[in-house]
Parts: structure tokens; sequence; C-alpha cells
């Protein structure tokens, strides 16, 4: 009976620590749910994927690749073609960009080689880079008559790559004036021949598109249409014959007195050209008071 009554009190000593250890386990777990998680590094760029952006271009894929690599990209030459085309003139997005770069640089380049615009970034170009025609300063740069062609360059561990455009001949343009006038610009030898004061035979199609344009925009203050003449010598007589010539036959191609289209000679500082400008427009969105 003494042994039946030890056996008996030993059962439930022994499934106590039973249930305390199961109740242990389970607050363990409870606090664990509520801790923290667990901190993961953020993942990096393997070679292989770097690599794999840079397939299509030599840059990146070892020593024996050379030091830069050319690529050449068309414009759209049908839009420059048709008269007074608006900016931008040249533009490059990043999406179509395929290499990997650390710092890059945009450069404008004339059918002469100088470098009349660039700007320049670290990193990976974002947004779209584009040319309006202004020069570092911001004055006017791009010149009617001339050609120009951008220069991209992508530089990563010092090698570099290089997409450039095919040049883009600027027969004539439009540009917005600081002071909120449009100019008009179109190359002087589509109009006139060298040396002669007379219209060519086939300018008739510039004066017309030109007036076109005038005709579009709202009416200066006092009525006339403002023109002018960028020669070598403004004040010789080939100068001031030609700005007859050109008077008289905008003034038909608008269908207004001569008397209201004013043409001013100007000595050419950046090239001979015919320019006309358009008053700031005066509607409520633009006004400025």
């Amino acid at each position: 009976m003494s042994g039946a009554l030890l056996l008996l009190l030993a059962l439930p000593a022994w499934s106590a620590p039973s249930k305390s250890e199961l109740s242990q386990d389970i607050t363990v777990k409870s606090r664990a749910a509520g801790a923290a998680g667990v901190q993961v590094a953020p993942p990096t760029a393997s070679k292989p994927v770097i690599d794999e952006v840079l397939r299509s271009l030599s840059l990146g894929r070892g020593a024996h690749a050379p030091a830069a690599e050319r690529i050449r990209t068309g414009v759209d030459q049908a839009r420059f073609a048709r008269p007074f085309p608006e900016p931008p003139f040249l533009a490059l997005s990043p999406a179509n960009i395929v290499a990997v770069y650390d710092e890059w640089s945009f450069e404008v380049l004339d059918n002469e080689g100088d470098i009349v615009w660039k700007s320049d970034g670290v990193g990976m170009l974002n947004e779209k880079v584009d040319w309006d025609g202004g020069g570092p300063d911001g004055r006017l740069a791009v010149v009617a008559g001339r050609s120009y062609h951008y220069r991209f360059t992508g530089r990563r561990a010092g090698r570099a790559f290089v997409i450039e455009s095919d040049p883009v001949p600027l027969k004539s343009f439009t540009h917005r004036e600081y002071a909120g006038e449009t100019r008009l610009e179109a190359d002087l030898a589509l109009f006139f021949e060298d040396d002669k004061a007379e219209l060519r035979s086939d300018a008739g199609a510039w004066v017309d598109a030109l007036a076109a344009r005038l005709r579009q925009g709202e009416p200066r203050a006092d009525g006339n249409y403002k023109v002018e003449l960028g020669v070598k010598d403004a004040r010789g007589k080939t100068a001031q014959a030609r700005a007859k010539a050109l008077a008289r036959r905008l003034a038909k191609s608008l269908v207004v007195a001569p008397a209201r289209v004013v043409v001013s000679l100007m000595p050419a500082t950046r090239g001979e050209a015919v320019s006309a400008f358009m008053p700031p427009s005066k509607g409520a969105a633009l006004r400025i008071e």
C-alpha cells in the first residue's frame, strides 16, 4: 500500500513540469512575434547584372575594349526642312541610352566644330536634355544657314562612349526672345543672291511663309511689321536696295501698304539673315502686368 501511494504521488509531480514547460514555450514564441523582424541587407548591383545592361556597348566589358565607342544617331530632318521650325532643335532622351555611366556631358557643335552650348551632370541622365538655340550666357547662339549636331558622352571607370547625332541644317528657325517677342529668322541666301539687290526667283515661297507666320501673331501697337535685315555692310547701296525690295514683296504677301513693313538694316554680328519679330501675346494666360 505504501508503494502504491508513492507511485500516485509521483505521477502529478511528473506531469506538472510538462504543463509548465509547454506554457513557457508558448510565451517565448509570443515575444518573438512582437519583436523586430529579421533585418536583410539591401540588394546591390552585381557585375553580371551590370554586364547585361552594357551588352550593346563595349564599355565595361574588359581591358581589351576600345577607350571610347561612338554611335551615330539620326534626327528628324523633315521637321527642320519646313520653314521656321520651333525648338528644341536637338534633343536626346535617356530612354535611348542602354549603357550605364557615372557622369555625362551634352554638347552642341556647329558645322565648324565649335561648341556653342554645353550641359553636364553626375549620375544617370533622368530626363530629356535638349537645345533651344541659346548659348552659355543665355543669348541667342543659333544662326540661320548653319548646321548643328549634338555629342553626348557617358563616362564610367575611366572609359567612355559617345552618341553623336547627324547634322541638322537650319535654314530657318523660330526662337522666343527674352523680352517676350518671337523671332522668325531665315538665311539671307534664301532671299538674295550674292551681291545682288533683287530677290531670287524662288524667294517668293520663303516670303509667303514668313508672311503667313506674321499673320498668326497679334498686331503691334503701331500696326506695323518689324523686320531686320542683317548684312555685312549695313550702309551700302546694295543693302538699302535689298531692304526696299523685301519690304515691297512682303507687303504684297501680307496685303498691306509697303509703309507698314518696316525693314531695318543691322550689322551681321552673328550671320547674314532676314529676321521678323512677332510681339508678345496679350492673351490672359501670357499677360505680364
